[in-house]
């Protein structure tokens, strides 16, 4: 009996900080008092089953997860294979990249016996657009604006070195407010992810709450009559 005590006390108590409710919230949508949530999370007091049934509903749960022992699962763990599977991703991708530079400067080079080693400058600017699409969908903030940030730099330098006899030094001044706009975006990207800090609630005192005639005795200790 106390491990069943224990097992859902912790999960009451889980569930409704995954929620983002209160104690008082919780007992205001299951229609009961603070107090007898309080209670049910120390373990003072296992529910009966037409509560744990409006607990379930209150969480969007089912009954097992109030009743059963929750899995234990380790996040870092879970984490390490999605982002060793996005690094091979990105490294296939610039493999793909650079394996087509390569056939096309190779082509070129056999078939006009000329060589076109800007192509291997262009493909910075290229790899580094197309990983930007590829990380966009995964949204990661840091990593699209290292990739912008690239592509912006490399491009500049791919026109300079196209037009070098020019020397348009004048270029990389264009690459400045650029650069500027991509930290502005990234920093309010970040500041908008971040999330709001809680402060703590004024617990207020616990209303009378109505109880039919057939809650037990011990929950009509925490209710008002």
């Amino acid at each position: 009996m106390e491990d069943v005590k224990k097992i859902v006390s912790q999960n009451i108590a889980r569930l409704r900080k995954e929620s983002a409710m209160t104690q008082a919230e919780l007992a205001k949508r299951i229609n009961y008092s603070d107090k007898a949530i309080s209670r049910w999370e120390k373990g003072e007091v296992v529910p009966d089953l037409e509560t744990i049934y409006a607990l379930s509903e209150a969480f969007g749960v089912p009954v097992s997860a109030i009743t059963e022992k929750a899995p234990e699962t380790n996040p870092t763990a879970d984490k390490v294979p999605a982002i060793r599977q996005r690094i091979l991703s990105q490294i296939f991708l610039l493999c793909e990249i650079w394996f087509v530079i390569c056939v096309i400067y190779v082509y070129i080079k056999i078939t006009r016996q000329t060589s076109i080693w800007q192509l291997f400058v262009w493909g910075v600017p290229a790899s580094t657009l197309l990983l930007w699409l590829f990380t966009r969908k995964e949204r990661s903030d840091v990593l699209l604006f290292i990739y912008a940030s690239i592509f912006v730099w490399s491009l500049i330098t791919c026109v300079y070195l196209h037009l070098m006899e020019a020397n348009p030094w004048y270029l990389f001044f264009a690459g400045l407010p650029l650069q500027g706009l991509l930290i502005i975006r990234y920093v309010f990207n970040y500041k908008q992810n971040l999330k709001p800090i809680r402060l703590p609630r004024q617990r207020r005192k616990p209303e009378p709450a109505a109880h039919s005639e057939t809650h037990d005795a011990e929950e009509k200790d925490n209710t008002a009559v």
